[in-house]
């Protein structure tokens, strides 16, 4: 007992010199973000329209905090919290959340959050992080009616930010889906039947539905080729009632009427779901062609080479689109693909690549688009042509102006282009069916629509010259690059 003594004298000892040596006055205050780490993926709706703010600090004499949130690169916060007249003596854990504006003002991209602390003696620490949001909020831009007719199950609200472009005579729309026939109408209409949205404004419009849940719609101005499409320009899968009182929905584009594409996603709404958006990690969203079943497919995300499914991570299923999502670790320069049941069924383009996203550091989440699964063998041929009237061959050229391939997928021709002027990429001289044809982006660069679809390509806004076309079909639907030379 006497030792016992000793040993618990000379520890009491030590621990009231380090104590001593600690004192306040010699803390530093520290402020560590626990919720979200550099570049993480924050998911905002309408429903969870804040982002989430978790500190630890050291500090025990916190008066002030501030937290201020700002698209990168900006110097004006768009948004801020402040957790003002701490009483607490030994605060150890700040939980704050910023909120957003709507997607209007607060678009999708990476934002800076800066925080601010302040001691009751005056010392401040401050520090800032970034990360990536996607802000589904509905922006307020319609005064839209707030209670549902009775025997109603559902309101359906369409924003049209192009409305008060579309012809005069031709700015009625309607629904159309599975519902048809027991709602009065017929199933698969088209439009054109009974089921029609009430217009409150040029971009404004919304119809009280008596769904239930597994119905299917869509959205058209009265007949199939004048359907709402996507923002790039793509057909939407079919929209699913799942049971929620209102559902949001955007015309970004028409079937007969495309706007000029969107060169980002930034204005989609990409419900990406809650488990695939994890802190620290890495979202891994695919996008699966029509003919693919996102729910009843059995999808995960390995990396690259991989052999089996171990140490696999299972992919979510989005609700209303045909997309899925995984929360992968951070790995820099990791290359991650999607299988279907096993490593070897790999997801493809409509070209044969195996389609691969990369961490770049900072871009969360990462895309591919899928258009089979299989063996990643490629099967594109070896030869593409240009031709059109930007070309010196014109639109009836039938040889001289075909590409070099310089890899696998990829290919290049150095040739005199006119300006404001259109032309197609194709297989073959005359496989007009076969075309490549622009998607998104610009003049200079950009992505193709699938084989077969979408409009001439443009050199729209380029001076005439020689150009070097750069054109790569590793990557989703292909990419093109022009370069003045």
């Amino acid at each position: 007992m006497k030792n016992f003594k000793k040993y618990f004298l000379f520890f009491s000892l030590l621990m009231s010199a380090f104590m001593w040596g600690c004192g306040e006055d010699e803390v530093d205050s520290m402020f560590m973000e626990v919720r979200n780490q550099e570049y993480d993926l924050v998911v905002l709706s309408d429903a969870s329209p804040a982002i989430p703010v978790s500190f630890t600090a050291s500090a025990t004499d916190l008066e002030k905090v501030v937290v201020e949130v700002m698209k990168e690169g900006a110097s004006n916060a768009i948004a801020t919290s402040t957790l003002n007249n701490i009483k607490s003596n030994s605060l150890n854990r700040v939980n704050m959340s910023v909120k957003l504006p709507g997607n209007d003002k607060a678009p999708s991209g990476v934002y800076t959050v800066n925080y601010k602390m302040t001691s009751k003696d005056g010392e401040q620490t401050v520090g800032s992080y970034k990360i990536n949001v996607i802000n589904n909020m509905e922006p307020v831009l319609c005064n839209f009616t707030s209670r549902l007719p009775e025997g109603k199950t559902v309101w359906i609200r369409l924003y049209v930010p192009n409305g008060a472009t579309l012809p005069a005579a031709d700015r009625t729309v309607y629904l159309t889906g599975s519902f048809g026939s027991r709602e009065g109408g017929s199933d698969w209409d088209g439009g054109g039947g009974p089921h029609k949205f009430t217009q409150l404004s040029p971009t404004c419009y919304e119809i009280a539905m008596h769904l239930v849940s597994g119905d299917k719609f869509k959205i058209t101005r009265g007949t199939w080729d004048k359907q709402m499409t996507t923002a790039a320009g793509a057909e939407y899968s079919d929209f699913t009632y799942n049971g929620e009182t209102t559902f949001n929905a955007t015309a970004f584009n028409w079937k007969d009427l495309p706007t000029v594409t969107p060169t980002s996603t930034s204005g989609e709404i990409l419900n990406v779901p809650a488990d695939a958006v994890k802190a620290g990690m890495l979202t891994f969203v695919a996008t699966l062609d029509n003919s693919l079943d996102a729910k009843g497919g059995d999808y995960y995300v390995v990396e690259k080479g991989a052999t089996s499914l171990t140490g696999a991570t299972k992919m979510i299923a989005f609700e209303g689109t045909n997309k899925i999502a995984a929360a992968v670790p951070k790995k820099t320069g990791v290359e991650y693909v999607v299988v279907k049941g096993s490593a070897s069924a790999t997801g493809k383009n409509r070209y044969g690549f195996a389609q691969s996203a990369i961490w770049d550091g900072k871009t969360n989440p990462v895309r591919v688009s899928i258009g089979t699964f299989g063996d990643p063998a490629f099967t594109l041929g070896n030869k593409i042509v240009i031709v059109g009237g930007a070309t010196p061959g014109d639109w009836g050229v039938s040889s001289g102006q075909d590409f070099t391939k310089t890899a696998p997928g990829k290919y290049s021709i150095t040739i005199d282009l006119k300006a404001d002027s259109e032309y197609l990429l194709l297989p073959e001289y005359n496989q007009w069916n076969d075309k490549w044809a622009f998607g998104s982006g610009t003049s200079t660069q950009g992505t193709f629509d699938a084989q077969g679809n979408g409009p001439n390509l443009s050199t729209k806004g380029l001076a005439a010259g020689k150009y070097r076309i750069d054109v790569d079909f590793t990557t989703g639907m292909g990419t093109y690059k022009l370069t003045k030379v």
